[in-house]
């Protein structure tokens, strides 16, 4: 039986910051330092 798992639900100002972050030191190495998955980064990206 699987435990349920809550989502983290981020802000768009903790979004903005984290696609100027990506824009300064990379995608990878900005989901690294914000403990956040590449994927997550590239969809908000492509939202934005």
């Amino acid at each position: 039986m699987k435990a349920n798992k809550t989502r983290k639900v981020h802000t768009q100002e903790f979004k903005a910051e984290a696609l100027k972050l990506a824009e300064r030191i990379g995608v990878a190495a900005a989901a690294r330092e914000l403990k956040v998955y590449e994927s997550q980064l590239y969809s908000w990206r492509t939202a934005a």
